[in-house]
Formats: C-alpha cells, sequence, structure tokens
C-alpha cells in the first residue's frame, strides 16, 4: 500500500513539472521566448545573467571563481525554465569540480519578462 502511494504520488509530481514547464504547448515556448527575450535585454540583471549564460535553455562551458581553491576553474553554465500559468521561472546554474559545486539563480518572471523576485542558492559564495 505505502509503495503505490509513493508511486502516485511520484506520478503527480511528474505531471505537475510537466505541466508547469509547458511541456507539449507552443504557447509555453512562445512565452518562454518572450519572457527571457525581455528579460535580458531590458533589465540590468538580464544584461548581467546574459553575458555568461545561454539565452535559451541549454549549457555552455565557462569560468568560475572558486573561493575555496582562490583560483578561476572550468565550469559548467547552465540556463532552464519552467512556464507556469502566472510566472516563468528561469533558473541559472554554474557547476564545477564535477558538479559537487554549484550556485544557481532563481529568476522568478511575470509573463512578460518583468522580474517578480531573484533568490540565490549554492555551496559557494557569489564571485
Amino acid at each position: 500500500m505505502r509503495r503505490r502511494r509513493s508511486v502516485a504520488a511520484a506520478g503527480a509530481l511528474l505531471g505537475l513539472a510537466f505541466g508547469l514547464a509547458g511541456c507539449g504547448s507552443s504557447s509555453g515556448q512562445r512565452e518562454e521566448r518572450r519572457a527571457l527575450a525581455y528579460f535580458f535585454a531590458n533589465t540590468p540583471h538580464g544584461q548581467t545573467f546574459g553575458k555568461r549564460f545561454p539565452h535559451r535553455p541549454g549549457s555552455v562551458g565557462c569560468t568560475v571563481f572558486d573561493h575555496q581553491l582562490r583560483q578561476r576553474v572550468k565550469a559548467t553554465c547552465a540556463t532552464d525554465v519552467a512556464v507556469g500559468p502566472k510566472r516563468v521561472v528561469v533558473t541559472f546554474t554554474e557547476s564545477w569540480s564535477h558538479g559537487s559545486r554549484t550556485r544557481t539563480w532563481f529568476v522568478f518572471l511575470h509573463p512578460d519578462g518583468r522580474i517578480q523576485g531573484i533568490t540565490r542558492e549554492g555551496v559557494a559564495p557569489s564571485g
């Protein structure tokens, strides 16, 4: 019984994630593109993030400053987007040391690209 509930809960979460991401929805993709384009072009945060991160979902090689090592190191900089009914959530993640060190910014946007809020998580201070 416990296993069935956990499988059902996992299925519900997966469905919610796909729904939030707008999978299979061309309107979700349009909202994603519109919000990202406005964010990168018209906000100071977007212009800063745009120098380091891809302007659409995906990842690129980059370098980051590792405060623990006190040097710049090779990393991966990734952008991911989830489109919900009332907001777009964009994550910008720097990952290095085989993924054991990361910094992630969660950027909450209105559907038109205006910023609702930004939070940062990660094991290392920004640098």
